[in-house]
Order: structure tokens, then C-alpha cells, then sequence
């Protein structure tokens, strides 16, 4: 079970994210769920309910993560964490090409496989969403 995230404290985490998903950059306002306040670093390893390791998610994004830390890269076999919205550049890691999202990075191979960027029902909520200028 999470922890209580003060009212002040979501408000920040929401504001930081400008209303995008700080994973898949989905935005917030196209979603049918709400997003969630999530432990970068899950409350299970040690993560702390502070503005530092919270981040605003999809739900989506959210479920896939869950409290893992990352996996292994599918190019090297190596433990790697994911990308860590607090600590890296979306940019640096991601590109859109498309409606895909091309990782550029371990961080970034990891969080793609893992939360399931690329997903057929996702790329089809995307490309609607580029069509609409709400996404990119």
C-alpha cells in the first residue's frame, strides 16, 4: 500500500509534469483514467514519498512498471534501470519517430520493453493523438 501523498505535494508533482505522463508522455487530458502519483524508486525498495521520487504516470505505464527498478537491457543482457524522470531528459533517452518511441539509450531500451511504449493499442492512441496535435 502507498503511502498518503499530501494535496500540496500531488499539486506539485502535477504541475512539474505540465499533465503528461513523465514515462510515455501521453497527455493527461486525453486519458480516460486519471494518472497517478508514483515512487520512482517504489516505497517497497526504500523510495520515499517526497516531490524528488514522485512522478506523475499513466496508468498504463504505471501497472507495467509496478515497484521494479528496471531489467535487462535486450541488447546487452544487462541489469539497467529505467529512465528516472527526476534525474534524466526525456530527449536524451526517447525519440518519437512516428507514433513509435525509439529508445536511445539502456535506460531507455528498458523502459520502452518494459512499460510497453510501443504496444499496438498504444501506437494507435498515439498516431489519433498526433493527428490531433496533442502529442510530440
Amino acid at each position: 500500500m502507498s503511502s498518503y501523498v499530501p494535496a500540496a505535494l500531488r499539486r506539485l508533482v502535477i504541475a512539474r509534469a505540465a499533465g503528461r505522463c513523465e514515462y510515455c508522455q501521453f497527455p493527461q487530458q486525453a486519458a480516460f483514467l486519471s494518472f497517478e502519483i508514483e515512487h520512482i524508486i517504489s516505497e517497497k525498495h526504500d523510495g520515499p514519498t517526497v516531490a524528488e521520487n514522485l512522478a506523475l504516470a499513466c496508468p498504463y505505464c504505471n501497472d507495467h512498471k509496478g515497484t521494479d527498478l528496471g531489467s535487462l537491457d535486450p541488447e546487452t543482457d544487462i541489469l539497467t534501470p529505467f529512465f528516472h524522470p527526476r534525474r534524466q531528459e526525456w530527449p536524451a533517452h526517447f525519440r518519437i519517430e512516428g507514433a513509435l518511441i525509439i529508445p536511445l539509450t539502456p535506460e531507455g531500451r528498458v523502459t520502452v520493453k518494459i512499460l510497453r511504449f510501443n504496444d499496438p493499442d498504444r501506437l494507435v492512441e498515439r498516431e489519433v493523438l498526433i493527428q490531433a496535435g496533442m502529442y510530440g
